[in-house]
């Protein structure tokens, strides 16, 4: 069972441990408590967040020319046929990729989620 500090109410940690004595100290204000138990256990939290952390992804325009990889895609803007891509994870690893586009002739930039 967790135990917390009387005097600041943080998350004490288990110091030594001598036979059923558990000795946890405060790591804030170093208040001690000895607790007798032949049961005590030190036990692990998680945070379990209940909806997907949102992300902004920065697009890096020097690095998609740096690569080179151009495919032949039609550029909604201008309608040249020529595009650098650059395939990037910006959802769950579950879930397809996103296509970065920008087009070689008007540098329009535009997405494509699989």
């Amino acid at each position: 069972m967790p135990e917390y500090c009387k005097r600041c109410g943080s998350f004490m940690k288990v110091k030594e441990t001598r036979g059923d004595v558990v000795i946890y100290e405060c790591p804030v204000c170093h208040w001690t408590k000895e607790v007798t138990n032949s049961k005590v256990s030190q036990e692990r939290s998680a945070i379990v967040l209940d909806k997907p952390v949102s992300m902004m992804v920065v697009i890096d325009e020097a690095k998609i020319k740096r690569r080179g990889t151009i495919v032949k895609v039609q550029c909604p803007k201008c309608g040249n046929l020529g595009a650098y891509v650059e395939i990037v994870q910006t959802r769950a690893a579950d879930e397809p990729p996103t296509r970065i586009y920008k087009c070689t002739k008007c540098g329009y930039t535009w997405r494509e989620y699989s």
